[in-house]
């Protein structure tokens, strides 16, 4: 908040969604004629974000091979746009935030080590919402307002029941799936009653088994070493991972969307996460 790029815009760029061909001109933009289709000359991100801040979301899934020219925007404030010789300087506050843990990235020469250590100057962790129950009562009631607003409906109260249901649930969606289940829990409440008047949110109205785990708890089979065979902890995560978006995706008829709402997570996540894991090309 003291920061000169505190009023100024914040420019977002998911990595996650970006072709790799594609990376280089939508950071550090082109010229015209640099490639094919570049028929005129287009602006950067790092130029957009230029005195303001430049938010790099799902960091860990750039590849590897565009990672040494971030390094070099980041480090000397430098950049190039694509098909020019001149370099540009540019100002820029930088956020980069991902799901994934970068320092095994890097033990796993999927991340360069001087770009990490270069973006890790001031890390946040942001813990997951089963860790903090104690937001839950804060995060319904923004969310009920919200959809107050939106919907235009009357005043609107959780039970406290809910509540409690809410608080005692592991939410593997985090705040996401907490805001979907409760959008979803006011609109049947709100179909019960007048336009205008006000009305509760009881637990009658929640359509996801908040009482249990979510997701299933797959035999143990799935993730088990033969006993002669030493795993690692990130290859027994690998290989449940793998047998649950298997058994989720078949379970949905093979819909990827279908899947990655009930794991609770982005599409493009879930697709990255699926090549990674070899189960799609």
């Amino acid at each position: 908040q003291l920061s000169p790029h505190h009023k100024r815009a914040l420019i977002k760029v998911n990595c996650a969604t970006l072709p790799g061909e594609l990376i280089e001109s939508e950071l550090y933009g082109h010229e015209k004629g640099a490639f094919t289709g570049a028929t005129t000359t287009r602006l950067g991100r790092f130029e957009l974000a230029k005195g303001s801040t430049l938010f790099l979301d799902e960091i860990g899934e750039l590849p590897l091979a565009v990672q040494p020219k971030l390094l070099r925007a980041i480090q000397e404030n430098e950049i190039q746009r694509v098909g020019s010789n001149e370099t540009l300087k540019v100002n820029v506050r930088l956020l980069a935030a991902t799901n994934r843990k970068l320092e095994e990235e890097v033990r796993s020469e999927r991340f360069r080590v001087d770009l990490f250590h270069r973006l890790n100057v001031y890390p946040i962790s942001v813990p997951p919402l089963r860790q903090r129950h104690g937001d839950i009562p804060l995060l319904v009631g923004h969310f009920s307002e919200q959809a107050q607003r939106r919907l235009g409906l009357g005043p609107l109260r959780v039970s406290a029941e809910t509540m409690g249901a809410f608080e005692k649930y592991h939410w593997p969606g985090n705040v996401r799936e907490l805001e979907n289940v409760l959008s979803r829990a006011i609109l049947k409440a709100a179909a019960e009653t007048p336009l205008g008047t006000p009305f509760v949110v009881g637990t009658q109205h929640i359509d996801t088994d908040i009482s249990g785990p979510a997701i299933p708890i797959l035999a143990a089979e799935t993730t088990a070493a033969p006993p002669d065979e030493m795993i690692t902890m990130r290859m027994a995560v690998e290989n449940f991972q793998r047998h649950l978006i298997r058994h989720t995706v078949t379970r949905n008829h093979g819909n990827w969307a279908a899947a990655a709402r009930q794991l609770g997570m982005h599409r493009s996540n879930l697709h990255n996460l699926a090549k990674r894991l070899g189960l799609r090309r």
